[in-house]
């Protein structure tokens, strides 16, 4: 019945390697996974309509986001996601992220 992940619920988590949040989730907080350097993939719901601010600034290992719903749909949420060098995984494709070198 969990609906939302609060605001540095994972903060500085240094063993969390993966995650899949379950479906029902509509939010995630601001720096919700905040420097969880080993943190390399996590899953997604399109259930998921909001994610805050820096939710994974600090997550240098991560490489693959899979969310489950379209590019159009991740567009719409991830607008303060930070730069990173990761592929988030859509139902309709793929969008690559890359930080400017």
């Amino acid at each position: 019945s969990i609906t939302s992940i609060d605001d540095y619920a994972f903060h500085s988590c240094h063993s969390l390697t993966s995650i899949t949040i379950p479906d029902g989730v509509t939010s995630i907080g601001n720096y919700a996974f905040y420097e969880c350097d080993s943190l390399t993939s996590i899953t997604i719901p399109d259930s998921v309509t909001s994610i805050g601010l820096d939710a994974f600034s600090g997550c240098n290992a991560l490489t693959s986001i899979r969310f489950e719903g379209t590019k159009s749909q991740w567009s719409a949420i991830s607008q303060k996601v930070d730069m990173g060098n990761y592929t988030v995984h859509c139902t309709d494709g793929d969008i690559v992220k890359a930080e400017d070198v």
